[in-house]
């Protein structure tokens, strides 16, 4: 008896056995894909040259969907991350200038507090939690702006105005209201700074000349300019500068110096077009006189 209690033990035991291997061997099911869906509040990223330097804002973008926004969704003098789901983030590649004061280049969070009549600007230096997670001992700059009345906006949008080659107006709007306020780079000193051929230092003169700004800067990088390699373009881009300047005895005589170089380089300059430029223009000056 005990014999064929242990015999039926062990082909039970074998049974078991078999079927784990049968188990283990049974080819699984590929796991399921993960679902995505769009976001109801999308994202968006805007990115804006100014100058020499770069500013990004990351953000997305809740839409009104008929709901009272100010006052309502969004209760007065409450903290607000200027968008919806992860923190808005700006971020800026040079030192910026922002309501009088210095913003290091880097990446931020951006909140808001709206009010009735004025709304405070953060900007924090906190970017890794979520959204709605605002700590103000990470605040490094605050300043109030105006808001102003516009016709309706249904999804939240920055965007980028009144642009110079060293400032532009950043502008949030949504629903009926909008907000605006100016950063500045040093655009000037990120061109005085680089170092190069005499060509760029030239070049960074006539666009100065070109675009009537850094006008105290812009004589500076011609002589640093001639200084390398004098020649005709150079020299020409002095006598502009001077005359812009209301200098004309100075920029005739630069002109002319720029008439001599040329020729002493090549006995046919007086003919080239440069050459004719020059003269073109030394006898508007003298008529100016």
């Amino acid at each position: 008896m005990k014999r064929v209690i242990a015999v039926l033990f062990i082909l039970v035991l074998a049974l078991l056995v078999a079927g784990q291997d049968a188990i283990a061997q049974t080819p699984q099911s590929p796991p399921l894909p993960l679902l995505r869906i769009p976001r109801i509040s999308q994202g968006a990223k805007i990115t804006q040259v100014v100058g020499l330097s770069e500013v990004t804002i990351y953000y997305h973008r809740p839409g009104v969907k008929g709901r009272e926004i100010w006052g309502g969704l969004l209760p007065y003098d409450s903290v607000w991350r200027a968008g919806a789901n992860e923190p808005t983030l700006f971020t800026f590649s040079d030192e910026v200038t922002i309501d009088g004061k210095k913003l290091p280049a880097g990446t931020y969070r951006f909140v808001v507090f709206p009010g009735r009549t004025q709304w405070t600007v953060v900007f924090n230096s906190e970017i890794k939690n979520w959204g709605t997670m605002y700590d103000a001992q990470y605040d490094v700059m605050k300043f109030t702006v105006k808001p102003e009345a516009i016709p309706h906006e249904e999804w939240m949008a920055f965007s980028f105005t009144d642009l110079t080659p060293s400032s532009a107006k950043v502008e949030l709007a949504w629903e009926k209201m909008k907000i605006g306020f100016k950063i500045e780079f040093n655009t000037a000193g990120k061109m005085q700074a680089s170092v190069g051929t005499w060509q760029i230092l030239n070049s960074a003169a006539r666009y100065a000349l070109t675009e009537k700004v850094f006008s105290a800067e812009a004589m500076g990088w011609a002589e640093r300019s001639i200084a390398m390699d004098k020649n005709p373009v150079n020299l020409g881009t002095k006598a502009e500068l001077l005359a812009a300047a209301g200098k004309l005895k100075e920029a005739i005589a630069a002109a002319e110096e720029a008439m001599a170089v040329g020729k002493a380089k090549d006995a046919k300059f007086e003919t080239s077009r440069q050459g004719q430029g020059l003269s073109r223009l030394i006898g508007e000056w003298k008529k100016k006189m």
